[in-house]
C-alpha cells in the first residue's frame, strides 16, 4: 500500500471510530508524518455528524496537471539541450578543430540563444517543480497522476537512448582511430546530462513504489546540482560574449559591409549593361527594379563612390571597430577592414550568374 493510501485509510478509520479530529492530528504528527500531509488526508473527509466518515469529492483536473507537467517536462528538454550546448561551445573554443575553419560567429550566435532559453526555461523549470512538489506533499495521491508517469517514462526513454547513443559514438570513435579529446570531453558532457536527468527520475518513481517511501531528498540534490551547472555555464557564456552595446556595434558594421557588397553587384551589372561605370550612385536607382540606394545604417548618410580609371571604382564607409577586433565576418575575406573611414577599390567585371 502506497504511503498516501495507507494513511487514507488510517483516517478514515479514526474518524469511522469517533475519534476527534485534533486528536488525529496530534497522534499522525507524532508519528513522523508531516504536517501538510496530515492536513490533506483530513480535509478529504467533511466534517459532517453521520455515522462514517463522509469523503468530499476531489476536483477533476487532468487537464490542469496535464499543462503543468507538459511545461514541467518542456522547460527540463530545453534546459538540458542548451545546457550541453553552451557547454560544448565552451570545450570547443578552448579546443578549436582546424579543420572546422572559423566558426566563431556562429558559435556566438548560438551561445546568445542558448543563453536566452536557460534564463527563461531554467527558472520555469525550477518553479514548475517546486509547486507540483508543494501540491503533492499536501495531497500525496498526486504522486499517482498517469500524466507525470506517462511523461516520466517517456523522459526516462529519451535519456537512456541518448545514453546509449552516446556510448555508441564513443566506441565508434574509439574503433575508428579519431578518439580525440574534444571528442572524448563533449561525450562525457551528453554522458552527464543524460544519466543525472534518468537517475533523479528513476529514483523518484523506485522511491515512489516503496511501501514506507524514505523523506525526497534527491530532488533537492538535483536542483541545486542543475543549477549550479547553468549558473557556471551563464557567467562563462557572458564572460566570453560581447556585451550588448558591443554585438550592436558588430552587426551595424556587418550591415554596412552588406551595403558594400550590394552597392558593388549593383555597379558590375551596371557595367555590363552599359559597357561605363556609373558616374555616381544615383544612375544605379535608373536600372530597371533597383530599389532605393541604401544608406549608413547608423547615420543614415550615403556611401561614398568615386570611379577610377580602366574599369576600376572605389567605395567607402565608416565603421565603428575593425573586423579583427570582432569575430571575422568570413575567413580571409576582402573586406576586413579597420576602424574609421575605409575604402575599397574594386574591378568591374561582368556578375556571374
Amino acid at each position: 500500500m502506497a504511503a498516501g493510501e495507507e494513511l487514507s485509510s488510517f483516517v478514515r478509520e479514526a474518524l469511522g471510530r469517533a475519534v476527534p479530529r485534533a486528536q488525529i492530528e496530534e497522534v499522525l504528527l507524532q508519528a513522523g508524518w508531516e504536517p501538510e500531509q496530515v492536513r490533506g488526508a483530513l480535509a478529504a473527509f467533511a466534517d459532517l455528524d453521520f455515522p462514517i466518515p463522509v469523503p468530499k469529492p476531489k476536483p477533476y483536473l487532468p487537464a490542469r496537471e496535464a499543462f503543468l507537467y507538459l511545461v514541467l517536462f518542456t522547460t527540463l528538454y530545453l534546459s538540458a539541450y542548451h545546457l550541453g550546448s553552451l557547454f560544448f561551445h565552451f570545450v570547443e573554443r578552448a579546443l578549436p578543430d582546424p579543420a572546422l575553419g572559423d566558426a566563431d560567429l556562429y558559435r556566438r550566435e548560438a551561445s546568445r540563444w542558448s543563453v536566452s532559453f536557460l534564463v527563461i526555461a531554467f527558472p520555469v523549470f525550477l518553479y514548475t517543480t517546486r509547486n507540483l512538489a508543494r501540491a503533492a506533499t499536501i495531497d500525496p495521491a498526486k504522486r499517482g497522476s498517469k500524466v507525470r508517469r506517462w511523461l516520466t517514462y517517456l523522459t526516462l526513454f529519451l535519456a537512456a537512448g541518448t545514453l546509449v547513443g552516446d556510448c555508441t559514438a564513443l566506441v565508434f570513435n574509439l574503433l575508428s582511430g579519431e578518439l580525440t579529446l574534444r571528442f572524448v570531453l563533449k561525450a562525457l558532457i551528453v554522458a552527464a546530462l543524460a544519466g543525472g536527468i534518468f537517475g533523479h527520475y528513476l529514483g523518484e518513481l523506485r522511491r515512489e513504489e516503496e511501501d514506507h517511501p524514505a523523506p525526497a531528498t534527491g530532488g533537492r540534490y538535483f536542483t541545486w546540482i542543475a543549477s549550479g551547472a547553468v549558473a557556471l555555464a551563464l557567467i562563462g557564456s557572458f564572460a566570453l560574449l560581447d556585451s550588448p552595446s558591443q554585438e550592436r556595434v558588430r552587426r551595424l558594421d556587418a550591415r554596412r559591409v552588406e551595403d558594400l557588397r550590394l552597392l558593388a553587384g549593383a555597379v558590375d551589372l551596371h557595367w555590363s549593361r552599359a559597357g561605363a561605370l556609373p558616374l555616381a550612385l544615383e544612375d544605379l536607382t535608373r536600372e530597371p527594379g533597383y530599389p532605393p540606394l541604401p544608406a549608413d545604417p547608423e547615420t543614415g548618410a550615403p556611401y561614398e563612390y568615386r570611379a577610377l580609371e580602366a574599369g576600376r571604382y572605389e567605395l567607402c564607409a565608416g565603421f565603428s571597430q575593425g573586423s579583427g577586433e570582432g569575430p571575422a565576418l568570413t575567413p580571409a575575406d576582402f573586406w576586413s577592414h579597420a576602424a574609421g573611414r575605409q575604402c575599397f577599390q574594386l574591378e568591374a567585371k561582368k556578375p556571374t550568374r
